[in-house]
């Protein structure tokens, strides 16, 4: 297995990454992960250009909802495929916002946590917070990811 393996092909793409029926084997959803998580990357390293306040905002709750959507449906599918309900997603969502929590806690010191006393501050995240974001959504969905790529596929 290589990086070249976790590539998206667009022609799949909309198989994948959209709609919550059917199944998706372990290598398609791992193709469906890598997408959203680098999308969402690319997100947040847009948020650190000068300038882009109000722009990058709406870009992030438009393409952050559909990267959501995205990541509900490939996580639907893959538990389909292990013979799971769809709705197993909910627990993914729930297992997702602890480990992200637990992450923030422990990366808060090194790379700066929020400074409540300055509320003019608040309005932007300074470069320390995007990069611990990115590694939060990276350790969160690769944790993740690799519980659920390990998952068997029911045979019939």
């Amino acid at each position: 297995m290589n990086a070249q393996d976790f590539i998206l092909d667009p022609k799949d793409a909309k198989r994948i990454l959209i709609g919550s029926s059917g199944k998706l084997g372990p290598m398609d959803f791992a193709q469906g992960l890598a997408a959203i998580v680098a999308a969402s990357l690319v997100l947040s390293l847009l948020s650190l250009f000068p300038g882009m306040g109000m722009l990058v905002g709406l870009l992030n709750l438009v393409v952050g909802l559909a990267l959501a959507y995205a990541w509900v449906c490939i996580f639907s599918k893959r538990f389909h495929d292990a013979g799971q309900s769809g709705w197993m997603t909910v627990a993914a969502i729930v297992v997702a916002i602890l480990i992200s929590t637990v992450v923030v806690l422990i990366l808060s010191p090194v790379f700066g946590g929020m400074d409540y006393g300055n509320m003019a501050g608040t309005r932007s995240m300074g470069a320390g917070q995007v990069f611990r974001n990115m590694i939060v959504s990276v350790i969160t969905n690769g944790a993740l990811g690799y519980y659920m790529f390990k998952l068997k596929p029911v045979l019939l």
